[in-house]
């Protein structure tokens, strides 16, 4: 064997995509194979390699490469050089300069941005962006833009969202708090810090479960939501008939409003994943109450309670890990820790009410009239006779 380089139009620079210079295979050149290549829009040149490959030459752009004789007989060899041709050609169209392929994907070329960043981009997104459909966003950029607009409402942007959502970010407040927030409403600063605003997202809130009964249709459902006044959320707020009877079931305290939105929205995406069959098609009650989701069969009782069951684990071991003392105070969910209730209610010290099903809402001016109490009520209930069981 020897060794011979090979290079286009007579030139003496070898091509770096055809891997030169090439080990001659002193092999015999098959006439069937040339005329195949020929065919196929190449020249023959020699065996290279081994007795497996040869070098072809392009008939349009000069450019030699290697290729398995078999894959010369049996389907269309393509030309490396005319490739990355139109890669660069492709990316003058996008207003990008070619800086070449990606060592690490092959189908991924590196592009110097018109901003003066370099970017990593798939071929076929260039074509897009070339064709005007998408365009070519700079991630340098685009962090320095998020970071202006945290700025401009005292947050600092760190990084993006920790559990993978593409939409949020993670930002600390000037306070020392951390949150994700959306991106999309930290734009227009509709967002509130979670540790020191005096929103609902900082406010203690409960993440509640209802029961939702209906005498005329005979529908029954049940719905897991979050309100900082459950009570107030089914009487005013789900637009049900007047004769619709509802019943709170559980409620689970939560230290902020944040915490409650972003705990009901994770389980409420893990029992559509687990539990399909839970939950109720909005058509099915669409002239019952003016939510369009989270409305859940009355079989799903037990799921939803052990749902809210590891909220609560979790809220606890969060608030042991701040606070390791949380051990020795009482728990939010104890007697006399109504968020609510103001210190001259007589109603707050009153015990829990467990009556039956009622009408929601009552009618006007109807006093209601306390019950024998319950053990198990949360203290947010006390204040509501005859609304809740």
């Amino acid at each position: 064997m020897s060794t011979t380089i090979l290079s286009s139009h007579g030139t003496h620079t070898p091509l770096s995509v055809s891997d030169l210079p090439l080990v001659i295979h002193h092999g015999d050149l098959h006439a069937h194979w040339s005329e195949a290549a020929r065919s196929k829009g190449f020249d023959l040149i020699a065996r290279v390699q081994d007795r497996l490959h040869v070098a072809l030459r392009c008939q349009p752009c000069g450019g030699v490469h290697v290729a398995r004789h078999s894959v010369l007989m049996t389907a269309q060899p393509l030309c490396p050089h005319c490739i990355e041709a139109r890669w660069h050609a492709t990316a003058i169209a996008a207003g990008l300069t070619w800086l070449g392929r990606d060592t690490a994907h092959r189908h991924y070329g590196r592009y110097r941005l018109p901003c003066g960043h370099t970017a990593r981009r798939q071929f076929t997104f260039v074509e897009r962006v070339a064709s005007g459909a998408v365009s070519a966003r700079c991630e340098t950029c685009l962090v320095h833009r998020e970071e202006e607009e945290a700025l401009r409402f005292g947050w600092a942007r760190l990084h993006r969202d920790p559990q993978g959502n593409p939409a949020y970010r993670l930002y600390r407040h000037s306070c020392g708090h951390e949150q994700r927030i959306a991106r999309a409403n930290l734009q227009w600063g509709q967002c509130d810090c979670a540790g020191c605003g005096q929103s609902w997202t900082a406010k203690p809130s409960f993440i509640y479960l209802l029961d939702i009964r209906h005498p005329g249709t005979r529908r029954h459902y049940l719905k897991v939501g979050y309100s900082s006044r459950p009570v107030k959320r089914h009487r005013h707020q789900l637009g049900l008939p007047k004769d619709a009877l509802v019943e709170v079931l559980r409620v689970v305290a939560m230290p902020t409003g944040h915490d409650a939105c972003t705990r009901e929205k994770a389980a409420h995406a893990r029992l559509k994943r687990d539990h399909p069959q839970a939950l109720v098609p909005h058509p099915e009650y669409a002239d019952l109450m003016n939510v369009v989701s989270e409305i859940y069969r009355p079989d799903a009782l037990s799921i939803l309670h052990e749902t809210l069951d590891r909220i609560e684990a979790a809220i606890s071991d969060a608030a042991r890990t701040r606070n390791p003392d949380h051990l020795s105070t009482p728990s939010r969910t104890a007697g006399g820790s109504d968020p609510e209730a103001a210190p001259d209610d007589p109603e707050a010290r009153t015990p829990a009410a467990s009556v039956p099903l009622v009408p929601a809402p009552p009618y006007p001016h109807r006093i209601p009239r306390p019950i024998a109490a319950a053990r198990d009520r949360h203290p947010i209930l006390r204040r509501h006779w005859g609304l809740t069981g």
